[in-house]
């Protein structure tokens, strides 16, 4: 935890150092100069904008009067001279057109006056000190042509208006008169009918050369423009640099503190200024830190020696210690609440040969791996604790049903703990065994649940391991009790003590009872309720499971009468039953005794060695020609159940509840459903799930094409006249 914090704070000090280090455009000095900088200069722009609009404004103001009053000098000069015209003028007394009997400077009108046209206009010329054209309508491309000009004899130029411009009427502004754009006033000549015959034009200059004053204008502003620039310039750099030269110091302190380095005392703590205040403030952060670093180091040893008094130091799970601790607290929130809780405890098969075997590294190694494995399948809430050595313990807190939630993590860590290990570069595969109490809601010391889940744990061991059990009233740590179910087992058939109860079999697209299992149940006198997990494996050892079989047989093919007509009853038999000679005999003399058809009985094969001895296949060949169906329990678990269903005659499946638990949450479970349901349509097998416990796991079954289903979700086991009277009210023709 120091390391990490040392850590953390290095990294800290590191992104803050690489902050001061900044790119020169990213500065607070770049930016304030370019503020300043870009103020000034928008400022003259706008100032020298507004000018030059002003100026631009009253020159071109300028140029229009101008050309007007030329274009009055010259229209009074020729009318002085050619008498035959008349001039029209606007309401100001502006000149706007003139009116001629006949083309002005026509060859009569040189007779008449002995004036050349030339010299018409130079006469006005030296009154305007400009040039002056007299311009023909000409119906060609060129809509004008120069007849006369008062400068040189440059005739036939052509005269371009701006496209705005009408030509029949009086205009003021730049036009092209040959190559050269001028500033004109255009005056129309018109004949007595209003007929456009030519145009007499005054200017006042070239465009470039009136307008070469703007230019200059523009050249001295720009010039302006960059004097001010490099003086604010520099100006404000002088300035923000006495102004900033503390900052990069004040960075370095901030850097050092968050290094951890609180040697060095704060500069600049003497001004008056902002500074100054930031400088005092970041002395009181190191001296703060320097406290604060005292407070962390005693704090952090602290916690250390906590978390060592209550972990363990190899696995760094909780140890003893803190579980029993935990343990206590659970024990006393499920007596005043509703809280309900699972223990566990569980041990490594074979660990003790791998850390002799190989080394206590590598013992070391598996325990580190095992705990890692184990906590990725913790939800919130739950413990994972070692106790010590190879044994570990978990506290469960149970949101729903305490046994299914139980089952699904013990079936979960049994499958985690059975993926290879890699130990110092060798692969290993363990085993583990549960032991779980789930009765936690009792007023007894804390040790009960513990020796109680050690209990079902020694319970799982004895059943060959890499399984779980459940503790149950009766369970003992003795290892005579297999010799003590045996003589209970004699006495339980002699004195009625077995029970067959039945669970319905539902089809899935009708959800109507298409079956029943029958199932074993023992009434110990002294234990209660003996699971047949418990006596069964006794029983097979024994041999006392031939004549519980019988038994099972008699009694299922009694009530099978009192069962739906339509369905079929599936009942278990051991593969020691099918090896006596005389069991097809036996069983078609029982069917005829209680007149039960031998499609109505379903005999259901546990995937196991013995079953595929030469004695149980005649066995299942002779009662497969009666009519009796075959089901192979628990398909996929077993020895190796797809041989079994190219050797025997096998007419459905039934898959095991650990593929169906957890369809909802793992594709792989849903993969393994569906490629086994292709591999029965394929054999042409009817299909059975087993351990259907909700909706949503039906709504898998039914999309997958799974023909039968049973689970909890659907009906539970029950006895005979409740199943009777159950389902006599619910398909009354169904039951006789």
């Amino acid at each position: 935890m120091v390391d990490d914090a040392d850590r953390f704070e290095r990294e800290a000090g590191e992104q803050i150092a690489g902050q001061g280090r900044l790119v020169w455009y990213h500065s607070l000095f770049w930016k304030i100069n370019v503020f300043l900088v870009s103020s000034v200069v928008l400022a003259y722009v706008v100032g020298a904008t507004i000018g030059w609009v002003m100026v631009e404004r009253d020159s071109l103001e300028q140029w229009r009067r101008q050309a007007a009053q030329n274009a009055q000098v010259t229209s009074s000069a020729i009318r002085s001279i050619y008498t035959f015209i008349a001039i029209d003028s606007a309401d100001d007394g502006q000149i706007t057109k003139i009116i001629s009997e006949r083309p002005i400077g026509d060859d009569a009108s040189i007779l008449d006056t002995g004036f050349n046209p030339s010299d018409v206009l130079g006469l006005a010329a030296s009154q305007t000190k400009n040039n002056i054209w007299l311009f023909q309508k000409t119906p060609g491309p060129e809509a004008f042509t120069s007849s006369a000009e008062a400068f040189g004899s440059s005739n036939g130029l052509a005269l371009s208006l701006p496209a705005s411009a009408d030509p029949s009427l009086f205009f003021v502004g730049f036009a092209d008169v040959g190559d050269v754009t001028h500033f004109v006033a255009y005056v129309p000549v018109i004949n007595l009918i209003g007929e456009l015959q030519g145009a007499l034009v005054t200017t006042i200059g070239e465009a470039d050369a009136l307008q070469e004053s703007q230019n200059k204008l523009l050249r001295n502003s720009f010039l302006l423009l960059l004097t001010i620039l490099i003086l604010t310039g520099v100006t404000v750099t002088l300035i923000m640099r006495k102004v900033f030269r503390p900052v990069p110091d004040l960075i370095g302190a901030l850097s050092r503190i968050a290094r951890d380095d609180t040697r060095s005392v704060t500069p600049f703590q003497d001004r008056h200024d902002e500074i100054g205040h930031f400088a005092v403030a970041i002395e009181t952060l190191r001296e703060a830190v320097v406290e604060r670093e005292h407070l962390r180091q005693v704090r952090d040893v602290a916690k250390h020696m906590e978390h060592l008094a209550h972990h363990d130091a190899l696995t760094g799970l909780p140890n003893r210690t803190f579980f029993n601790k935990k343990l206590e607290e659970m024990i006393a929130k499920s007596r005043e609440t509703s809280f309900r809780f699972n223990l566990m405890v569980l041990d490594l098969d074979r660990f003790k040969s791998i850390n002799d075997g190989l080394g206590h590294a590598s013992g070391d190694a598996l325990l580190v791996s095992f705990a890692e494995r184990l906590l990725l399948l913790m939800k919130p809430g739950d413990i994972a604790a070692r106790l010590g050595g190879d044994e570990f313990a978990i506290l469960q807190i149970v949101r729903k049903d305490s046994l299914v939630e139980a089952s699904k993590l013990a079936s979960a860590i049994i499958r985690s703990v059975g993926r290879p290990f890699i130990l110092l570069g060798r692969e290993v595969t363990v085993g583990t065994s549960l032991g779980i109490c789930t009765e936690t809601s009792f007023d007894l010391d804390i040790s009960e649940p513990l020796k109680r889940a050690d209990i079902a744990l020694y319970a799982a061991k004895s059943e060959g391991r890499g399984t779980f059990r459940f503790f149950k009233q009766g369970m003992e740590m003795s290892g005579e009790r297999g010799h003590v179910l045996q003589h209970d087992l004699d006495a339980a058939l002699r004195d009625g003590q077995f029970e067959l109860h039945y669970q319905p079999i539902f089809s899935v697209d009708s959800l109507e009872p298409a079956g029943f299992e029958a199932l074993l149940r023992w009434r110990h006198p002294q234990l209660g309720w003996v699971s047949p997990a418990d006596f069964v494996p006794v029983a097979e050892k024994t041999g006392q499971i031939v004549q519980i079989g019988e038994w099972v047989l008699n009694k299922a093919c009694s009530d099978i009468a009192r069962l739906p007509t339509d369905t079929f009853l599936a009942v278990n038999v051991s593969p020691l039953q099918l090896q006596q000679g005389d069991f097809p005999r036996k069983l078609k003399s029982l069917l005829a005794t209680h007149g039960v058809p031998p499609s109505r009985l379903e005999l259901e094969l546990t995937e196991s060695e013995r079953i595929c001895a030469g004695e149980c296949e005649e066995t299942l060949e002779a009662l497969y020609s009666m009519g009796v169906g075959f089901a192979l329990d628990d398909f996929g678990t077993g020895y190796s159940g797809i041989s079994y269903l190219l050797s025997l005659p096998v007419t459905k499946i039934k898959i095991d509840r650990s593929f169906v638990m957890d369809v909802e949450y793992r594709a792989d479970s849903r993969i393994v459903i569906q490629n086994l349901l292709r591999l029965a349509n394929g054999l042409g097998l009817k299909t059975t799930a087993e351990g259907i416990e909700t909706e949503n796991q039906l709504e898998f079954l039914k999309e997958s094409g799974c023909g039968l289903a049973q689970g909890y979700l659907l009906g539970r086991p029950s006895k005979i006249e409740d199943i009777q009277n159950t389902y006599s009210n619910l398909y009354p023709r169904k039951v006789s």
